[in-house]
């Protein structure tokens, strides 16, 4: 069995805790649509999401300690020193939520577990695929290659090589080294760009494409729209510009978002109208 544990953030730090929901519920339906029901799906939470959506596979736990600061991400007392991008308290929470997801789902005997961040879509194969490859000498798979998706765009971006390092929803571990993914120094965060477990075995990289990773949808902070929009602020005609469509020409293939991908990674178009009228 695979175990898939989604930690979900606040709604005291969430920028729009309706546009989150919506967010959370088409994760919800596309971890579920998978091919096997060999699965659970563990969502931790301090507040369950405002969605319709309900399956016999999907549980909700909440818990019941602080939720982290609401301080700015550029607030020096909050950033991780080795990564200018992170957040300690909400990384932190995170990691917390994971934990308690991972405990909780020990009760299922699962052979290999999985975190998902709550508004990405994976594979509707995943769970099959595990399901066939089950072995002691299978002690996990890293997602290589992945998508990058700008939410509501017609286009979306394959990473092929280092989607693992970019995005949370990237790793399947066996159930027994599932804690190399929550190390506590120098303080508890999640962690998944490893390939090599601490036993010296080596992580497969997944034969197929895993996971969408959603950006620009308000609710992500390490890639909120603003952060998108500085990371390809280059001027068009200084050299760093030109190197930077090179790099990623070489990292990244163009594709359009058509009904087979849709089908495949439950990525349909979200409607956040309601959420945004305004009432006079």
């Amino acid at each position: 069995m695979l175990v898939f544990v989604v930690p979900v953030k606040s709604e005291k730090v969430s920028t729009n805790w309706k546009v989150f929901s919506i967010l959370v519920e088409r994760t919800m339906q596309s971890i579920c649509q998978q091919t096997s029901q060999n699965f659970k799906v563990v969502v931790v939470c301090h507040e369950i999401p405002e969605m319709n959506f309900k399956h016999e596979n999907l549980e909700f736990i909440q818990v019941d300690f602080d939720p982290p600061s609401t301080k700015r991400i550029d607030d020096p007392n909050e950033i991780d020193p080795k990564n200018p991008y992170r957040n300690v308290a909400k990384e932190e929470d995170k990691a917390r939520k994971i934990m308690k997801g991972v405990e909780y789902g020990r009760k299922y005997n699962p052979d290999y577990y999985m975190v998902v961040d709550a508004d990405d879509c994976i594979s509707k194969h995943l769970v099959k695929f595990v399901d066939e490859n089950k072995s002691p000498e299978n002690v996990g798979w890293y997602f290589k290659q992945g998508f990058i998706y700008n939410e509501g765009s017609n286009l979306i971006f394959l990473n092929k090589n280092t989607f693992n390092v970019l995005c949370g929803t990237c790793i399947i571990v066996a159930a027994d080294y599932v804690d190399q993914l929550l190390p506590q120094e120098p303080f508890v965060v999640f962690t998944h760009d490893f390939t090599t477990l601490s036993n010296g075995k080596e992580m497969k990289p997944l034969p197929f494409t895993g996971a969408i990773y959603s950006i620009a949808n308000t609710e992500n902070y390490c890639s909120t729209p603003e952060a998108v929009k500085r990371m390809n602020s280059y001027k068009i005609f200084e050299g760093e510009f030109y190197v930077n469509i090179i790099r990623k020409m070489k990292k990244y293939r163009i594709k359009l978002v058509n009904r087979n991908l849709r089908n495949t990674f439950g990525l349909y178009k979200l409607d956040f109208s309601k959420v945004f009228e305004t009432t006079e």
